[in-house]
């Protein structure tokens, strides 16, 4: 189908588009064999045939821009209730259940001719990713990725997901392994979208001020399963949740579980970790149980698509380092680590796995939280980070609207007479990476978690760049 560079609005797509989203699709009368070439959603960046979509958001609605689109050069108007304008209007239930398939309509449905992986849950989705389409990449199938490394959201917009998905299978791309947030699930920018797989990691707490409860925001990571038509999923047995998942999918198609119980003869240092299973070898770059875990989903994935397991061992062997995962900056005199731990789940996991790996070394970490974000997380983070490191420097993270020093204060009061370890704040988060490292000690592992590959902060007045892995190495050259 991705044949299509234009899709002409006649009787036969109302009716595959009725069909796809299972509603009645109706047009305005002067709709009938209009040409369009692109779906966009805000009105600023109109070219001419466009199809502009008046989604309705939580501060803005799409219909009060429309005449502006039309003005622009917008060709037609995707809308849930006709308007007032001279323009051709296809007009739908709700705009952003239709934007998807309408969307991938307009792109050729190119998943359609792509094998696309899925990937959710709270933790793990970049690096799971990033370990797939390097093994496909090894078995000879040109790979891509879709995810937090690649753009501002971890899920595009289904417009832009839907061109982004033309554009490779364009350049030659066959598998495309896409990081599936909660929030594009319940915005159903995956809408439109064939999946041939799916990949469950785990559920932790996190984007409760969007889902509300932990129910809630497991049925949304449900929803990739449930909703998408799936056939292969794969799901971490080891998780209380993935359990449950597969209980409700399998009547939908074939699920494969992993679970470290399968694993044999592990063994883990702060270089990667290699491990046995069902007797054929495995080595991973990154480290940490999480990372073992991690390639055990890749490794059902891969098999489940029929990739042998020493194309499989080769393509993690590949795979060196992913940013802001568990990156590594070595000192002469002791070790620091970037990650983009920013749940209590993540963080502790971190922590654990440092200690792990490096019983006798102590561990110092640098973290804050975001703003705008679950608040009732904060205390969490404190104690966890009290409980599992050897000194502890609260300070800034993406602050966004809120004030840093309230935001570090909601974390301190998670510190308590559990807390084992040191701990202080510092609100300037470039003061506290190299108060951390100036003052390592010989054996010292310093963790700088939460911010992980991105090159900012975010505060009320815009974005500043801010990259933790350069902060670090100018303090260690500070320090030398």
């Amino acid at each position: 189908m991705l044949q299509r560079e234009t899709l002409v609005i006649d009787d036969a797509v109302i009716s595959d588009l009725s069909q796809r989203l299972n509603s009645e699709v109706r047009v305005s009368t002067d709709t009938a064999r209009v040409e369009i070439s692109a779906v966009i959603m805000d009105s600023r960046q109109i070219v001419e045939g466009s199809l502009f979509a008046c989604v309705v958001g939580e501060h803005f609605d799409g219909h009060d821009f429309a005449q502006e689109a039309v003005e622009s050069g917008a060709t037609a108007l995707l809308v849930d209730r006709e308007l007032p304008i001279a323009t051709p209007q296809i007009i739908v239930d709700d705009v952003r259940s239709a934007l998807g398939e309408v969307a991938a309509l307009v792109s050729g449905r190119p998943s359609d001719a792509m094998k696309v992986i899925g990937v959710t849950g709270t933790n793990g989705k970049t690096t799971v990713a990033q370990m797939l389409a390097a093994v496909f990449n090894v078995d000879g199938q040109k790979s891509a990725v879709i995810g937090t490394l690649e753009g501002d959201m971890t899920t595009p917009e289904a417009p832009v997901l839907q061109r982004k998905l033309r554009e490779l299978h364009e350049d030659g791309v066959s598998v495309v392994a896409m990081e599936v947030s909660s929030h594009s699930l319940v915005q159903q920018r995956v809408q439109g979208t064939t999946f041939a797989a799916a990949v469950f990691t785990n559920l932790g707490r996190d984007h409760l001020d969007l889902h509300g409860t932990q129910e809630e925001y497991f049925r949304a990571k449900s929803l990739l399963f449930t909703s998408h038509g799936v056939k292969q999923m794969i799901i971490n047995d080891d998780d209380v949740h993935g359990r449950l998942l597969g209980d409700l999918s399998s009547d939908i198609g074939d699920v494969y579980r992993f679970s470290m119980s399968d694993i044999k003869n592990p063994q883990m240092a702060l270089s990667g970790s290699a491990f046995v299973l069902d007797g054929s070898s495995f080595h991973v770059h990154l480290p940490g149980r999480h990372n073992v875990e991690n390639a055990l989903a890749v490794i059902a994935c891969a098999r489940a698509v029929g990739v042998t397991d020493d194309v499989i061992a080769d393509g993690l062997e590949s795979l060196q380092t992913v940013p802001g995962r568990m990156e590594l900056i070595t000192h002469d005199e002791f070790d620091a680590v970037v990650d983009f731990a920013h749940t209590p789940e993540a963080l502790e996991a971190l922590l654990r796995t440092c200690r792990e790996i490096a019983p006798s070394r102590r561990l110092v970490v640098v973290f804050g939280c975001g703003g705008g974000r679950d608040r009732l997380k904060r205390p969490d983070m404190a104690a966890v980070a009290g409980k599992c490191a050897d000194a502890v420097i609260v300070t800034s993270d993406n602050p966004r609207n809120e004030d840093p020093d309230e935001i570090i204060a909601e974390i301190c009061h998670g510190f308590s007479e559990a807390t084992t370890a040191e701990w202080s704040a510092e609100v300037d988060r470039a003061a506290a990476i190299r108060q951390a490292i100036v003052d390592a000690k010989a054996g010292d592992i310093v963790i700088v978690a939460g911010k992980g590959h991105e090159r900012y902060q975010e505060f009320a007045s815009g974005k500043v760049e801010f990259d933790d892995v350069a902060h670090i190495r100018a303090a260690m050259e500070a320090r030398r």
